[in-house]
């Protein structure tokens, strides 16, 4: 660990042979090793781009709740906590101000915040768009008019963080980079540390401190090692939740989750006598708005909704009060004649999640009620790494052990660049070696059930997160294609 160059027949170093690794461990460790390393350089090298974009869009985007409450603090912010003008009030000023516009949900203030009326508009660009009027509880004026984007109440400058982070602003083929990271995010960190844990294992020192003493490219990838091993709950954390929100490998949650029924519980959007159709409750039950999905509140509120009145929703609000929800709540309107407002709790944080009820407005009382401990065990992680990942699990210090570990990512991507720039082809130095071919076909001599085994469950995982199966296969291909026609150039 004290030296300051790779020597010859180190086990983890890119130009040992397979075979020598072996003689030293006649065990699978060399050939494994060897297979853990060559995954590591190349995928890191080709997909470091892709991982350094995330990591710092998502180093933004990870603040962006609280630089919202600064930008937006007019808008936000009530003159003062007092509750002095009736919500069905503030409701009325609200579609004063956008006749032509329907409710779709309510967001009532409280302890100081605006009350939000959004409004359904067909001009917007997704039914994850809402137009937003903010009216002020104490006095009952309009404070601000905007567009808000899904049910984490995003405000136009974290609505383009987060389109940044997703797909660059490039619509669907843009969330393939995002993919493509959360992708092999997890596979580079576990990769690297199998290898740093290897090293000081043998080393005798331990993976969470650099070891004193060393200097150049040891010292460099002492420091790159560090502080992935450090980071690397966290990379995984951000690896799969991030995954939830993606286009293909979400998709396979979302399937699995229905085919196990580990879905979350919606509201009915009808009474028990009613036989108008029923909808779900306009905040998603996947809560995936947020980060890429399109099903949206445009509609809800509207259908029918001409003899909806706002005291109506006064009496919701009461009586979902009394039924033991917790502010800030949102409200839904009835989608026809007899049927009940739906409310439920929305996002904060230090709390277990949400729980919500229908309340009919002719009583004030509760027609059906959803508790969040009720939820199906899936169903409570989803809500859970939704809000860690969002910034809203724990508040501010979730916020900033996000951004923590994305600038992690940032700063052990750049030093992986680094240590492949140390050892660069130059005229000196000559061509150095890539980290050798073979190891998997090693390990499969050694053990072949061990490795069939490992291909299988490498297959599984490649069907799951299907551009993690499709950029491995063809980096296997490519990499196959590559060795043949070196190999006959040689002979």
């Amino acid at each position: 660990m004290t030296t300051t160059t790779e020597h010859p027949r180190d086990p983890d170093s890119p130009t040992a042979d397979v075979s020598t690794a072996g003689a030293r461990d006649p065990g699978v460790g060399g050939p494994l090793r060897q297979l853990m390393l060559r995954l590591h350089f190349y995928v890191g090298l080709l997909v470091g781009p892709f991982l350094l974009i995330a990591a710092v869009s998502g180093f933004f985007y990870a603040l962006a709740p609280t630089i919202e409450k600064v930008v937006y603090a007019d808008q936000l912010t009530a003159t003062s906590s007092a509750q002095n003008v009736p919500l069905a009030d503030q409701i009325t000023t609200a579609r004063a101000f956008h006749p032509d516009l329907a409710v779709a949900r309510i967001v009532a203030g409280s302890d100081g915040s605006t009350t939000r009326v959004l409004f359904s508009d067909d001009s917007l660009p997704s039914e994850s768009h809402s137009r937003v009027v903010f009216v002020d509880p104490s006095d009952g004026a309009i404070r601000g008019d905007t567009v808000q984007y899904g049910s984490g109440q995003a405000l136009p400058l974290r609505t383009w963080l987060s389109g940044l982070h997703r797909s660059l602003h490039l619509g669907e083929v843009g969330r393939l980079y995002s993919e493509l990271a959360a992708s092999w995010l997890a596979p580079l960190a576990l990769a690297g540390l199998y290898l740093w844990w290897g090293r000081t294992r043998r080393a005798g020192t331990t993976p969470f401190r650099s070891a004193p003493g060393l200097e150049g490219r040891a010292r460099l990838r002492s420091r790159h090692a560090v502080l992935g091993t450090w980071a690397l709950v966290g990379m995984l954390v951000l690896s799969a939740t991030g995954l939830t929100w993606s286009a293909y490998a979400g998709q396979r949650v979302a399937d699995l989750r229905a085919a196990l029924d580990w879905t979350t519980p919606t509201l009915s959007a009808t009474s028990p006598e009613s036989s108008s159709a029923g909808t779900a409750l306009a905040e998603p039950a996947n809560g995936h708005h947020d980060h890429g999905s399109h099903a949206g509140s445009r509609g809800v509120g509207s259908e029918g909704a001409a003899d909806w009145t706002p005291d109506g929703a006064q009496v919701a609000l009461a009586g979902a009060r009394s039924a033991g929800l917790t502010d800030p709540v949102q409200l839904v309107p009835p989608t026809a004649d007899g049927d009940p407002w739906r409310v439920q709790e929305a996002r904060r944080s230090w709390t277990p999640g949400p729980d919500a009820v229908s309340i009919d407005p002719a009583t004030g009382g509760v027609v059906q009620s959803i508790p969040f401990s009720g939820y199906p065990v899936a169903a409570k992680l989803t809500d859970w790494g939704i809000r860690l990942h969002m910034g809203f699990l724990f508040g501010l210090a979730n916020q900033l052990l996000l951004a923590a570990v994305a600038a992690a990512a940032i700063v052990v991507t750049l030093r992986g660049y680094s240590l492949w720039w140390t050892r660069r082809p130059t005229r000196t130095r000559g061509l150095a070696r890539p980290p050798v071919r073979g190891a998997a076909i090693e390990l499969l001599r050694r053990r072949p059930l061990a490795t069939l085994v490992g291909a299988i469950v490498v297959a599984a995982i490649g069907w799951a997160v299907p551009l993690l199966g499709i950029s491995l296969a063809a980096f296997l291909v490519l990499d196959a294609l590559v060795g043949l026609a070196a190999r006959r150039a040689r002979g």
